[in-house]
Order: structure tokens, then C-alpha cells, then sequence
């Protein structure tokens, strides 16, 4: 399942690839990442992921909107 993630913080490719390695390492695959709309798309298998997703973003000092 396919979910467009908007991400208070991002600002620089540097941003992408930090957010990127974190939330794949949690498990999660991500499809692609914009830090100019400061969004993301990740493949979650289902809703119960998001929490990790979120706590993945969280630790690296960002904040899923």
C-alpha cells in the first residue's frame, strides 16, 4: 500500500537520504522522497507500520505531519 508521508524538517537532499536509510532500516521500503514539498511515498504492507515509520522519522529529529 502506497502512502504519501508529508515530513515537517526536510529541507536538503542530505534530509532525504537520512530519512530514506532510517525508515527503510525500520522496515519499510521508500518509493521516493522530495525535500522541496517535503514529502514522502512509502510501501507499507499495512496501517500498523505507519507507527514505526513515524517513530523512524521521529529519532532522526523530524516529524511526520
Amino acid at each position: 500500500m502506497k502512502k504519501m508521508l508529508k515530513i515537517k524538517g526536510m529541507h536538503c537532499a542530505s534530509c532525504e537520504i537520512l530519512l530514506t536509510e532510517a525508515i527503510e532500516e525500520a522496515g519499510t521500503k521508500v518509493i521516493s522522497a522530495d525535500h522541496k514539498k517535503g514529502e514522502m511515498v512509502v510501501d507499507m504492507k499495512d496501517e500498523k507500520e505507519m507507527e514505526k515509520v513515524k517513530q523512524a522519522v521521529k529519532k532522526e529529529g523530524y516529524e511526520v505531519a
